[in-house]
């Protein structure tokens, strides 16, 4: 009964046994270019080679199943999925040479985040992917141990330390992930306008109404930056409309001169009168002008409107 239990265990333990014992990380860098926003789709490869002089007698390298991550930027007001897998699924004997492919795109807004740099635009991933020796089990547990610690919220680098924790002393080769993000976004600023008014005599004043034979008339222009490609496209949606503390009480469109002495002024654009707002949201006032798509081109750094 001795020899058949010292039989089996001969057998079981080469299968169970890690025989290497080194930690080996690679860091990488990802930086998403400036057009994602028009163009929301990037993907890069990583490789790199391993040798662990640790390694002796019998053993199995196995690669880990990835996860995708989504990564938070500018106080998660930008979201971004990585999508995580390997370049090559070849057998793994030491040394080896092996790596992974990352796929952005855009989060939804409403997605959870793994890892955020908060007010910043870049953050270090610790393994994106990693490769292990350790046991099946040990692989099993290891995995549960940070599917359980993203779910209850510690963060993808919290977890990550502690899955390399675990695995600690059983062959652990990984890849950290740096990505950075310098956004451009398109800015559309309106240059300083002065419409002067003609004189008009006490006389020629209504007791109501307009006076539709005094007016002046000019173009509001906006001087657009951080356009993309030839078509001059943008990188976000705008609205232009016009706001006012100078409105009369009660009213959308009528402003009231320095002197309170009954005048008011109203604006139109294409012969209907426009809607001022009172605050800094848009409100009731009228929209003069508006991108409703990303990449919309605009064909020029300036528009008049």
């Amino acid at each position: 009964m001795k020899l058949f239990l010292f039989i089996v265990m001969l057998l079981i333990l080469p299968e169970t046994y890690a025989a290497c014992t080194g930690e080996i990380t690679y860091q990488d860098n990802l930086i998403i270019r400036e057009d994602f926003t028009i163009n929301p789709n990037q993907s890069a490869t990583y490789s790199h080679n391993f040798n662990d002089t640790t390694c002796s007698g019998t053993y199995k390298i196995t690669r880990m199943d990835p996860s995708d991550i989504i990564v938070g930027l500018y106080n998660d007001t930008v979201k971004l999925k990585l999508k995580i897998a390997w370049a090559d699924n070849n057998t793994l004997t030491m040394p080896f040479t092996t790596g992974y492919t990352v796929t952005v795109e855009p989060a939804s807004s409403g997605a959870n985040v793994n890892i955020s740099a908060g007010s910043g635009n870049s953050v270090l991933i610790n393994g994106v992917v990693s490769i292990t020796s350790a046991s099946s089990a040990t692989q099993f547990t290891a995995g549960l141990r940070f599917l359980g610690c993203l779910l209850a919220g510690r963060g993808w680098n919290a977890c990550a330390a502690d899955y390399n924790s675990y695995l600690r002393g059983a062959g652990l080769y990984s890849f950290d992930l740096f990505v950075s993000y310098d956004r451009k976004q398109t800015t559309c600023k309106p240059e300083d306008l002065t419409i002067t008014l003609p004189n008009i005599a006490l006389s020629e004043l209504y007791n109501t109404g307009k006076v539709s034979n005094k007016n002046a008339a000019d173009n509001i222009r906006l001087q657009c930056d951080n356009l993309f490609g030839n078509a001059k496209q943008a990188s976000r949606k705008m609205t232009v409309y016009l706001s006012s503390s100078d409105l009369i009480p009660d009213s959308y469109s009528v402003l009231r001169g320095a002197v309170n002495n009954g005048v008011g002024f109203i604006l139109e654009s294409g012969g209907k009168t426009v809607n001022i707002s009172n605050t800094a949201e848009q409100g009731n006032a009228s929209t003069l002008w508006k991108v409703d798509q990303v990449g919309t081109p605009l064909n020029s750094d300036m528009i008049t409107i």
